[in-house]
């Protein structure tokens, strides 16, 4: 391996990548292998260890002699993440630092709105990174993407999405994960995949260069000149612009001259160690075109290697991996070697890409995924989110209804947009489940959720749990058990965990921010609480046990996120303070909130038509103690004059706060000594949720159908959102029993270990 003798961080990022090519290798190895001295390598393994690279093994004896100390690249050193966004698909993939690809995972996209695109990117990218902490901080990313992307990552151009024009992907995304983004074209990112997929076997030097020729419904090309990617002064380097039309077909002679033409100039100039030649179309393109040179060229004509693609459609996704560990390496140690990063463990990429879904054709070129068939129960006030299904990305279409009421066909078509005449409507489950469902929405009322879900899932249907999951623990713990049993795909739309506010701040914890967390306090201002539960059921314990359940589920699911844990010892407080001294009731049966809701509704007391039985709590809170060791504390209040939620996160190191809940707010953090300082030591904007949590409905739904089609894991949980009711449960008798404190109940062993791995046995 060549050393640059002359500074310390060449010689770090030598012995760094020698540790990245293998499991373990001892002192002497290294120096042998590199040409420095044992001195020399022993103080940069010090300092390699120090920043937490790199870690010595158990002494192995090697003859006679003192044992030698062997050394690996350190468990927790870091990942990177490679992407590759099309016009309706992304595909992500998960590499450790020694290139190994540990994960890989497909999405759908919406095509066309750029900013429900970027939403679920920005969902699915926050998701994978979540669920690789184990491997250490998160190093790079890179993102391939169709159109012209200038050097600092915005979409100066795009054809396939032209919504994306002038978008800095580069740095939204780079906002989003705390980290810079590198975004490339995905011709370019697919060419540098290749070219390090040859560099990796031995066909080419580190200097060498490579020109890529995509082939499909036009002509496009990536160019690598010495190693490194060509963009051009405007970054259009290999842009053509020529399409081949309606009726190309790669077979035909035509098609072969219109290609040949267009590579023989930059052939010439560039004189490249390969072109590389890859399509979508079926066929041989390759040796089509060696046939055609052979036919048509002077035997005097210099020789090029023409030469399929080896990656297929995961070239870019490799690109955007190499290019990744290229960054990961000049981030810890402070210099990028000549020499490239090649990914392994490709089979997690092509296992995914085997079916054509993740492809660069236009429209119509490849082949669509059956539509999944959806249903729903309850079409009512949260019925709303049914809409999200039939969004391009999810290829999904509502074919059922089942709800009592009369009006159901209006109100499906009000609140969803959903055309009822293309939907069969009926009173029962039993007309309901003869439509030949995937999956069904339970949007109905608090206590028929447990009923209605064991009967889905007893039939074979993946089912939408609107939260709560149930008003009691015996109906909470049916569901998981007939979910277990059955193997039928069970999601609970514990929503908040994809709201901008929480992620955020779930992001900055798992960077380590505030140190440990030791407690989380959330107050709830429910300044709509009046409308939205006092004047229908929810203000019946029969039908809704308690506020602390209907709205603190949310919360409390959110807490045990923050904290990694969940409850084991609650107490509550509360009453009914306000809303039992309005006198003026009525029946509002057949009836939804959003026909009595309005803002004039105010001071609380001038509140009218509130429900007959009203005995719920109006005013809430809560202690509780985790698992984790840390505290959790909870009030709710449904007459205050505003509506949102406040977060506080205690850890060793500092607290965290937000200022409102959606776009426009802030989370302010507090991680230096000092007094009273109303601004914070940091503060990072809140991206999202502009309208109430609709972003989050869309994040959720997608993320829903996405586990029924693909059984991709998801970030919400049946685990998490039982735990969520029995803290809830326990917390509400406690307030009606003197405050008495509650253990909460446990779960089977088993029904734990097959929601933590996501319903997989």
């Amino acid at each position: 391996m060549p050393i640059d003798a002359d500074t310390k961080v060449g010689r770090l990022a030598a012995i760094f990548e020698l540790l990245r090519a293998v499991e373990s290798i001892t002192v002497s190895e290294l120096a042998s292998l590199s040409g420095l001295s044992r001195p020399t390598v022993s103080a940069l393994l010090g300092s390699l260890e120090e920043r937490g690279l790199a870690v010595s093994g158990e002494p192995e004896t090697v003859g006679a002699g003192r044992p030698a100390a062997s050394w690996s690249l350190a468990p927790r050193a870091g990942y990177v993440l490679g992407v590759d966004v099309l016009r309706s698909t992304v595909l992500l993939s998960v590499a450790r630092l020694d290139g190994a690809v540990v994960h890989a995972e497909f999405h759908h996209l919406p095509s066309q709105l750029g900013a429900e695109r970027f939403v679920t990117l920005e969902k699915v990218l926050r998701a994978v990174a979540d669920r690789h902490t184990d491997l250490g901080p998160l190093r790079a990313v890179t993102v391939s993407t169709t159109g012209t992307v200038d050097g600092e990552g915005v979409i100066l151009r795009s054809t396939s999405v032209p919504d994306w024009e002038g978008f800095p992907l580069g740095e939204r995304l780079s906002q989003v994960l705390g980290l810079p983004v590198r975004v490339e074209n995905d011709i370019n990112a697919a060419a540098y995949g290749e070219f390090t997929a040859r560099w990796a076997s031995g066909a080419m030097r580190p200097d060498d260069d490579l020109v890529y020729v995509h082939v499909a419904a036009g002509i496009v090309t990536g160019v690598v000149l010495g190693g490194a990617i060509h963009r051009g002064t405007a970054f259009n380097a290999g842009e053509f612009g020529l399409r081949l039309g309606s009726d190309y077909s790669e077979g035909e002679e035509s098609t072969v001259q219109q290609v040949w033409q267009s590579l023989g100039a930059i052939a010439a100039v560039l004189d490249p160690s390969a072109i590389v030649i890859s399509t979508t179309a079926p066929g041989h393109a390759v040796p089509r075109l060696r046939r055609y040179l052979a036919e048509h060229l002077e035997a005097s004509a210099p020789t090029h290697h023409y030469e399929p693609a080896l990656l297929g459609q995961a070239s870019a996704t490799v690109g955007a991996l190499s290019l990744a560990l290229a960054d990961a390496q000049a981030d810890v140690v402070g210099y990028r070697t000549a020499r490239p990063h090649h990914p392994s463990g490709l089979e997690r990429l092509t296992a995914l890409i085997a079916d054509g879904s993740h492809t660069s054709a236009e429209p119509g070129e490849a082949s669509a995924a059956r539509k999944l068939r959806v249903g729903v129960v309850g079409v009512g006030a949260r019925s709303t989110i049914l809409a999200h299904t039939e969004l391009p990305h999810n290829n999904a279409e509502v074919v059922a209804a089942c709800d009592p009421l009369p009006d159901t066909p209006e109100r499906l078509e009000e609140r969803t947009g959903i055309d009822p005449a293309r939907v069969a409507i009926s009173d029962n489950l039993d007309d309901f489940l003869n439509n030949d469902l995937d999956a069904a929405v339970i949007t109905s009322p608090d206590d028929t959720h447990a009923e209605i879900a064991c009967r889905l899932l007893e039939a074979g249907v993946a089912v939408y749990l609107e939260k709560p999951i149930a008003i009691e623990m015996e109906g909470a713990t049916r569901i998981l058990e007939t979910a277990y049993r059955t193997g039928t795909r069970l999601y609970v739309g514990h929503n908040m965990r994809h709201m901008g506010v929480v992620r955020s701040m779930r992001d900055l914890i798992r960077k380590g921010t505030i140190g440990e967390v030791k407690a989380v306090w959330c107050r709830h201002f429910v300044g709509h609480g009046g409308d939205f539960y006092f004047k229908d059921w929810h203000a019946d314990r029969r039908h809704s046990n308690g506020l602390l359940l209907q709205k603190a589920a949310h919360d409390i699911d959110v807490m045990n996120w923050l904290t990694d844990s969940h409850a084991t010892r609650v107490a509550g407080m509360g009453g009914l303070t306000l809303y039992g001294d309005v006198e003026d009731r009525q029946d509002r049966s057949g009836q939804i909130m959003q026909t009595w809701f309005s803002m004039d509704n105010w001071p609380p007391l001038s509140h009218k038509g509130l429900n007959p039985v009203v005995d719920v709590e109006d005013l809430s809170m809560f202690n509780a103690e985790m698992a984790s060791g840390a505290y959790v504390s909870y009030q709710q209040c449904h007459y205050t004059p505003d509506y949102w939620r406040n977060y506080t996160v205690i850890g060793t190191e500092g607290r965290l706060e937000n200022f409102g809940d959606g776009e426009g707010g802030h989370i302010k953090l507090w991680n230096k000594r000092s007094d009273y300082n109303p601004d914070g030591d940091a503060q990072f904007p809140i991206h999202g949720d502009a309208n109430g949590h609709d972003d989050a409905d869309i994040l959720t739904m997608t993320e829903f159908l996405d586990f029924v089609r693909n059984g991709t894991p998801t970030d919400t949980s049946p685990l998490g959102a039982w735990y969520a009711v029995a803290t809830a449960i326990e917390a509400t008798d406690s307030i009606r029993d003197r405050s008495m404190p509650r253990d909460i109940p446990e779960l089977p062993q088993e029904l734990v270990a097959y929601f933590e791995k996501h319903q997989v046995r």
